[in-house]
């Protein structure tokens, strides 16, 4: 299987950043996973990367302090990027209205935006790297 070159999370919660870390590394969809506790961190990161380690896949929660997914995703697309790159919400909800503005999101920004329902599996993460990998 093709892999992917990195994988970015930005989630606030330590359980579930461990949780898909180890899920990761069992599928062994990547070699290198950067996580970050909130998405400024995510920025500063974005900001100061080189491109040979800029990662393909964002992982999102939309729920945290100092900005939320949403405020992350708006910021991120006034970077700069010139890499293709994939961001995921991980949610855990299923309500039509945020999938709704997942879509919107999808089409006003230049990368894509989808949705991952949680609990992230090793499954879903498969899926997941062969879509992008495609």
């Amino acid at each position: 299987m093709k892999t992917i070159n990195a994988i970015c999370l930005i989630d606030d919660d330590p359980i579930t950043i461990f949780s898909v870390k180890k899920l990761i590394e069992v599928t062994k969809i990547t070699q290198q996973v950067i996580s970050f506790n909130n998405g400024i961190e995510a920025l500063d990161y974005y900001k100061n990367t080189s491109t040979e380690l800029f990662p393909t896949l964002i992982l999102l929660d939309l729920n945290m302090p100092i900005i939320d997914g949403w405020e992350f995703i708006d910021a991120f697309s006034k970077l700069e990027i010139s890499k293709k790159t994939f961001i995921y919400i991980l949610t855990s909800s299923i309500n039509p209205e945020d999938i709704k503005k997942v879509d919107e999101y999808d089409k006003k920004h230049p990368f894509s935006i989808k949705h991952l329902i949680k609990p992230v599996t090793k499954e879903k993460l498969n899926e997941l790297a062969i879509s992008i990998c495609n």
